[in-house]
């Protein structure tokens, strides 16, 4: 099964639906969560392309949850109604190739006596160039190394961390630790989810021949500081938040004091920085990511 969340990029789903519909592996079922998208993206569904499509289930949200909580919504969706041992998740702009869910499937049987919580595929963005590049393991074999490239020759590596675009997760996995967290909104809730899957289930790999193509408008990391967009500078506040409640959650207890005194300084450093576009609404996001942290903290303690 594959599982699509979107919001208000009705061009961009149809490819990326397209694209699932043309795979040399077919889906059984692909179910789309609609964020309450304001653009007519359920006209494609209701009496448009994919209107007649038995393989598509359309499910359109009463609110805009953010993209975690789609996947929160979807996740249970499957996991609740349908019998499958795989789900492949992915973003509204990601387009696989033909055989990038084939090249998933391979990799898990290559890896059938390995208790997998997921695997990810090789992103690129419209010009080529890296994506969502996830975290290596440093799990270490018996006698100390790293062993990362234990299947390096099948054309995989062992990961703990990666993101949504174009993830197949295991059925069991999930029914393990149960799913993404909502309260995240955006951004860091597929860090959470993917270190939870690993710490809490098993090992995850990351596949270099199931290849995909991230169709984001900025294909560069995250930065507040060359952020352009004023409308997208609130949205930071969820970014480092949640990105302390990650550090608070899976890293030594060193790691995360130094993320949370880089926070505290960046937050200063904005307001005082003249050369930084919209500096003081970059401050107060930064701001804003403390206080907010510390409420999620106090109403999740340990967060599943």
């Amino acid at each position: 099964m594959a599982l699509i969340v979107t919001y208000n990029r009705k061009k961009l789903l149809n490819e990326c639906l397209s694209s699932l519909l043309e795979q040399s592996a077919p889906l059984k079922k692909i179910v789309i969560i609609d964020n309450n998208s304001l653009d007519g993206t359920n006209e494609l569904f209701e009496s448009g392309k994919f209107s007649n499509f038995e393989t598509v289930i359309y499910k359109r949200l009463a609110a805009n949850i953010g993209g975690a909580g789609g996947f929160h919504e979807g996740l249970k969706f499957i996991n609740e109604n349908f019998d499958c041992e795989w789900v492949w998740i992915m973003d509204d702009d990601t387009i696989p190739a033909k055989n990038a869910l084939a090249e998933l499937l391979n990799g898990s049987n290559i890896l059938k006596n390995e208790k997998v919580s997921y695997i990810a595929s090789s992103i690129f963005g419209p010009q080529n160039e890296p994506m969502n590049v996830p975290t290596i393991s440093l799990n270490k074999a018996p006698n100390g190394y790293s062993f990362w490239y234990q299947y390096l020759k099948e054309g995989m590596i062992s990961i703990r961390q990666a993101t949504f675009v174009s993830l197949l997760i295991s059925k069991r996995a999930i029914d393990a630790v149960g799913y993404p967290l909502k309260s995240y909104f955006i951004w860091g809730d597929d860090t959470e989810y993917t270190l939870r899957l690993v710490e809490n289930y098993g090992p995850a790999f990351f596949n270099g021949k199931s290849i995909v193509l991230h169709k984001r408008k900025n294909c560069k990391a995250l930065s507040i500081r060359k952020e352009e967009n004023e409308n997208r500078v609130k949205m930071y506040k969820y970014f480092y938040r949640n990105k302390l409640n990650n550090y608070s959650l899976y890293y030594p207890k060193s790691a995360f004091l130094w993320e949370y005194l880089k926070c505290l300084v960046l937050g200063f450093y904005l307001l005082f920085d003249f050369k930084t576009s919209f500096r003081i609404k970059k401050s107060c996001a930064v701001q804003k990511a403390w206080w907010s942290f510390n409420w999620l903290k106090f109403t999740h303690k340990r967060l599943q």
